[in-house]
């Protein structure tokens, strides 16, 4: 690469540094445009968060391209980035959190599944890990969907993983990972799991406003092939481009959000730039206590009402 070549991949390489001044449409394209050269330099930024997580954390509150270079490393599809990911998110570090928000939780399952290069039993070991944190370990459980969404792997290979986990591979104690299980077999219509998940349910390990008796019984009514025509609808898939993955993280709007004939009389704040990475509650929106709540009822995959960005089945569903 010739020094004036250089010159211009660093450049863009900065441009990603700070959520004061965000890279632009125009930067993300011309980041595109250079993939292979700037590729190492994301690399690199990869592993630096990896080695020294507190080095990031130096740089300031305004700080992002640890994040963006993830994102960007996985719209690339660059599967050298999938195990650093895995090293990342197996930390038994706090701070890796702190320092992500959800920003990386939420969407972690679409991140690894963008990097895959076919070692599904480093997405295993993060599932299983009881050290790590339940939204990191129900994020990697998350990738096996997107995968089987993308053609990568089948229905059956996610279903009998379901099976060995809510049969030995889960600790017995309830958590968001158990829920997680739930809703993705609910998802893939759990015919080979009435069983387990009966059990599961009996034990109290899955929350029961995610799956109850009830709620499997009326999964399990519906016609098996009917469920799995609803694919685009119950996961996203690979990672789109960056400025459209991020928008509403790099550019918010002050501007008040009107939420429609149900929430006629509540003025949504969308989330603004002076709340840093690491420090919002949550990174897709908003979050409130006093949320006004609709009559709508809603399905489990559409996008939840109170405007976080997220899924029902993972926002107000769980409250």
């Amino acid at each position: 690469m010739s020094s004036e070549q250089n010159v211009k991949i660093e450049k863009l390489f900065n441009a990603l540094m700070s959520v004061d001044a965000p890279p632009s449409q125009e930067d993300f394209e011309k980041m595109v445009a250079n993939q292979r050269e700037l590729t190492p330099y994301l690399l690199h930024e990869m592993d630096a968060f990896i080695q020294d997580p507190l080095s990031i954390e130096a740089k300031g509150r305004s700080y992002i391209r640890h994040i963006l270079s993830i994102f960007l490393l996985a719209y690339f599809r660059e599967k050298a980035a999938f195990s650093k990911l895995i090293r990342l998110v197996s930390l038994e570090n706090k701070l890796i959190l702190t320092l992500t928000g959800e920003v990386l939780t939420e969407a972690l399952g679409r991140l690894l599944a963008s990097m895959y290069h076919g070692d599904i039993k480093s997405i295993q070991s993060v599932v299983e890990n009881q050290k790590l944190n339940p939204w990191i370990r129900a994020g990697a459980l998350d990738s096996l969907m997107v995968l089987w969404k993308e053609d990568v792997i089948s229905r059956a290979e996610v279903m009998q993983y379901l099976g060995e986990l809510l049969t030995n591979k889960l600790e017995r104690n309830p958590s968001y990972v158990w829920d997680a299980v739930a809703l993705i077999a609910y998802d893939l219509h759990p015919k080979e799991l009435e069983r387990q998940l009966t059990q599961a349910i009996e034990d109290k390990l899955i929350e029961p406003v995610v799956l109850s008796h009830l709620s499997l019984a009326d999964c399990l009514a519906q016609p098996f092939q009917d469920a799995l025509k609803l694919k685009d609808n119950v996961v996203d898939g690979f990672m789109k481009s960056p400025f459209e993955e991020l928008s509403w993280w790099l550019y918010p709007d002050r501007k008040l959000l009107q939420k429609g004939k149900d929430y006629e009389a509540l003025d949504v704040p969308i989330v603004d730039k002076d709340v840093i990475p690491g420090e919002r509650v949550s990174p897709m929106g908003w979050r409130s206590a006093t949320v006004v709540r609709g009559t709508k009822k809603l399905g489990r995959n559409e996008p939840c009402l109170c405007g976080s960005g997220k899924k029902y089945k993972k926002c107000c569903l769980n409250q």
